[in-house]
């Protein structure tokens, strides 16, 4: 017989469940070394067991905790250069800020070198007034024209309107353009001064037709209420207009104002062809008038001579001019 045979063996008790000391004995029966006693699990309240956790593992550790540096191979390299950011915002406001700008200043030097035209024309014909002229018992000026002459020798006579700042004298050049940016007294001025056409015979109404200019200037002199006489009312304020020369002063009544183009030969011809030129070209200003006197008719049917004011429109990019026509009441 083997060793194997020969051993017996024992086979394990399995303790009984129901007994008591049933679980012990099985617990001895498996170790042969006696068992240690186990040490009591210490028992946190729930009062305290957020205090107790680790900070590690605390929900604030996540926020407050440091991210790790990034290892060399992400590091930037030492010569990286922000590429340039593009400007958002375009030139084309800031260039058209620099334009309104320019062009405000360039209005208010406009308009204050205006402002001074303004008044030193004023200055200036209010001192030869003075000076120059007196009046009669109705108002009328009496002009001394050898004085005035020897301030301007082309000065022809005077011409004044009651109620208006018209009282000015005028003079006649070589040619229509001397006087139209050159004052009395010879002083470059943009206000001008009242001149008679330069083919007209002179001193005036001595011809068909005596044709005098002067500007239309906003500050309201020269004849700017002359243009104004297209609206019938402020025609009819106009009673009569004084025309005054070394031998004679006329009085004379508007006849009629109308807008005529730059180009009217009509306005400045001197004598018309024929018996009837006077009085066919009065009925062609008639016609069309934006004013017209109450007997125009029949003053126009027996005018010998007449004086027309011209001026321009108070639009000063129009090619237009307002044209008053006035016949003689007496010499």
């Amino acid at each position: 017989m083997s060793d194997y045979q020969g051993k017996r063996f024992k086979v394990p008790q399995i303790p009984d469940p129901s007994k008591p000391g049933a679980a012990r004995a099985a617990q001895q029966g498996r170790t042969s070394s006696p068992q240690q006693p186990r040490a009591p699990r210490p028992v946190t309240p729930t009062s305290h067991r957020r205090q107790d956790t680790p900070a590690a593992y605390r929900p604030s550790s996540y926020s407050t905790a440091k991210k790790p540096p990034l290892s060399s191979s992400h590091a930037a390299p030492s010569d990286y250069t922000e590429p340039p950011r593009k400007k958002r915002r375009s030139v084309i406001p800031i260039l058209l800020i620099i334009i309104g700008i320019g062009l405000i200043v360039a209005a208010a030097a406009i308009f204050i070198n205006a402002q001074i035209g303004y008044k030193q024309a004023s200055e200036s014909y209010q001192k030869i007034e003075r000076q120059y002229s007196d009046k009669d018992a109705s108002g009328v000026p009496i002009i001394d024209f050898n004085a005035l002459a020897q301030t301007n020798p082309e000065v022809v006579g005077w011409i004044y309107v009651p109620g208006t700042n018209i009282n000015y004298p005028v003079v006649q050049a070589t040619d229509n353009s001397k006087y139209l940016n050159t004052l009395f007294d010879g002083t470059s001025n943009a206000s001008g001064a009242i001149f008679l056409d330069y083919e007209d015979t002179a001193p005036g109404m001595v011809d068909q037709q005596t044709t005098i200019y002067g500007h239309h200037m906003n500050d309201g002199s020269m004849f700017n209420v002359i243009s104004g006489t297209t609206d019938q009312a402020t025609f009819d304020s106009i009673e009569c207009v004084y025309y005054i020369t070394r031998d004679a002063t006329y009085k004379l009544r508007p006849l009629a104002t109308k807008v005529v183009e730059d180009t009217y030969a009509k306005a400045r011809t001197r004598n018309f062809e024929g018996d009837d030129g006077l009085k066919n070209y009065l009925s062609e200003m008639l016609d069309g008038a934006s004013a017209v006197a109450s007997d125009a008719g029949d003053r126009a049917a027996s005018a010998t001579k007449v004086v027309t004011l011209v001026t321009c429109r108070s639009l000063s990019l129009s090619n237009t001019r307002v044209v008053m026509v006035l016949t003689p009441v007496e010499e």
